[in-house]
């Protein structure tokens, strides 16, 4: 059976409401969940090993800066298609030009900031399958689809903020309506109010946020 990786991203961890639905659609997949669990890679893990392909492109820096920012929540799924499955539900790469009802049209904050990674080939998600049970401890004895429910129902309801919003700060950010600096100021205040992490652990986030829509 096909098996493949899914991450939370940063965005989707601090904004609880986002991650928990989009984990929500996810399972509502019906694919079995080998692995479910928060973890915080090491950078260099994702710098040379996960994101390692990427070396030297122009969006490298700032992505593994951005993934690497809070723990993430790591899922491996299995199930005939899923790879496919998966791709589809999360829609294209950039939030603004995903369809509505995918999870990254619905709650994908701006560009690349997009709540979820999934591995984007059968390929693909054979190596990263591989290299991450290298750094995770799966339990055959754990009920690793309960957890993710039981995640899921911690957060589902928890406060959230239209993605609207964000993609209209970075609009104006991008036009040169406002300055880097606001732009900042502004997603922060619209994070604060969708999670539960302190402001000390999060305050750098929306100049990651910044860096990217800056990229071009």
């Amino acid at each position: 059976m096909e098996e493949m990786l899914i991450l939370i991203k940063p965005d989707g961890m601090v904004r609880r409401y986002s991650g928990a639905r989009a984990l929500k659609s996810i399972l509502g997949l019906g694919a079995e969940i080998k692995f479910f669990g928060i973890n915080k890679p090491d950078k260099s893990f994702l710098a040379d090993k996960h994101y390692g392909e990427h070396k030297g492109k122009f969006f490298y820096d700032n992505l593994i800066n951005f993934m690497s920012y809070t723990e993430l929540a790591i899922i491996i799924a299995s199930g005939e298609n899923i790879t496919e499955k998966v791709r589809n539900l999360l829609g294209k790469t950039m939030c603004e030009k995903a369809d509505i009802s995918s999870i990254r049209g619905r709650y994908g904050t701006t560009k690349g900031i997009n709540l979820v990674h999934a591995s984007d080939s059968k390929e693909t998600a054979e190596r990263e399958v591989n290299l991450w049970r290298s750094m995770i401890k799966i339990d055959p004895e754990k009920d690793y689809a309960y957890e993710a429910r039981a995640y899921i129902k911690k957060y589902e309801n928890f406060q959230m903020i239209d993605s609207v919003r964000y993609r209209e700060i970075s609009q104006d950010l991008t036009e040169g309506k406002i300055k880097k600096e606001d732009a900042e100021k502004l997603f922060l205040e619209l994070l604060l109010k969708e999670t539960d992490f302190e402001m000390e652990k999060i305050k750098g986030m929306p100049s990651a946020i910044t860096e990217n829509i800056l990229l071009g």
